[in-house]
């Protein structure tokens, strides 16, 4: 059979070349690769030309490897809606106004326990100017701190570690896993 493809010949159905290729020659994106098996009995599936594979180990953490993209959604998802909202509500509950404070750090490590399970350690820190000062009481300082944490509480799925306030630079810090 004489070669087709650098002439200018109408293909028929008697020089058509067969839809095989022995050479198993890769082909470009969007063009119906000649090597498919199942494309004249209409089992070729071009969004799926693999097939669904299940992919499963015996031994080892895959699992979990597989599971990451949902649970970091997860986390960022609870970081960013409720927890983060609940420190700055307490601020300007303390302060009057959110432009009395500053976002100074936010701060995230991602650390499994000893079950596999993902956690993420965060620290935050917030500069508040009207923090800073050397004749503020003790007590004062303490139940600003103790009102923050108090309403971090009411989020149980973080575990707050530290919640203090330092008067030398005005910085509210927040250290906690989710």
């Amino acid at each position: 059979m004489a070669d087709n493809f650098n002439t200018k010949v109408p293909l028929t159905g008697n020089n058509q070349p067969p839809l095989t290729d022995e050479r198993a020659i890769p082909q470009q994106d969007g063009a119906i690769p000649q090597y498919a098996a199942g494309i004249s009995s209409g089992q070729y599936d071009a969004l799926d030309p693999v097939g669904k594979t299940v992919l499963s180990f015996e031994k080892g953490n895959f699992n979990v490897l597989n599971s990451l993209p949902q649970l970091v959604s997860s986390k960022t998802s609870q970081i960013t809606q409720t927890l983060i909202p609940i420190i700055e509500v307490a601020l300007i509950e303390l302060l009057g106004s959110n432009t009395m404070y500053r976002r100074s750090l936010a701060q995230f490590f991602p650390a499994f326990d000893v079950q596999g399970k993902l956690n993420i350690e965060f620290v935050f820190n917030y500069t508040v100017e009207s923090f800073i000062g050397q004749d503020i009481p003790v007590e004062s300082i303490q139940n600003d701190a103790n009102y923050i944490l108090q309403k971090l509480q009411m989020f149980k799925e973080a575990s707050i570690t530290k919640c203090e306030i330092n008067c030398n630079d005005g910085l509210v810090t927040i250290k906690g896993s989710l």
